[in-house]
């Protein structure tokens, strides 16, 4: 004989799906920004320590509830993951959360399109771009940084400065805000 489950255990896994899938469709749409932010593997780094610190310190605060080990080990290989994997979404959103947006300057190096499709092409079909990739110096550094709406700097040549609309982030991560 099957047991059923509660009303509330069943109301708490769909909000806990809920939120899962919540926190992916926010993951991808902040993407865009990783791309565009300058020290992004640090931020990324820094943000898979801290989750891997805040995971285990939450798994030995809950230590006795855990008892014995050996039967909950699944449980506290969920809290470890999620709470690494999604430290560097909560990391990017609380670098954006504060700080202003001021224009800098670069030596600009190149603007290339680039097309991006899911399918490939289609026989006929019309080759145009999907973004930019804007690339620029800043000191010895060559940074990357990657936009969909329009090419800005068409007629701009090598070596030329250009000024970028750029976010110092809460954390000190600046960010590239061209779309």
């Amino acid at each position: 004989m099957q047991k059923r489950l509660s009303l509330s255990v069943r109301l708490l896994a769909f909000l806990a799906v809920l939120v899962l899938l919540g926190l992916t469709w926010l993951y991808t749409r902040e993407f865009p920004v990783f791309s565009n932010t300058i020290g992004v593997r640090r931020l990324v780094l820094g943000a898979f320590l801290v989750g891997a610190l805040a995971g285990s310190s939450l798994l030995y605060i809950l230590r006795h509830r855990f008892t014995p080990w050996e039967n909950h080990i699944p449980e506290a290989g969920t809290i470890l993951a999620f709470s690494i994997l999604f430290a560097p979404l909560a990391g990017s959103l609380l670098n954006r959360a504060g700080g202003e947006q001021q224009l800098q300057s670069f030596e600009f190096v190149s603007e290339q399109p680039y097309i991006s499709s899911n399918y490939g092409l289609l026989k006929g079909e019309k080759i145009k771009p999907t973004g930019y990739h804007l690339y620029v110096r800043e000191g010895a550094r060559l940074l990357r940084f990657q936009y969909k709406s329009q090419a800005y700097y068409p007629i701009t040549r090598p070596g030329e400065a250009v000024l970028l609309p750029v976010h110092q982030g809460l954390l000190g991560f600046r960010i590239m805000e061209l779309k």
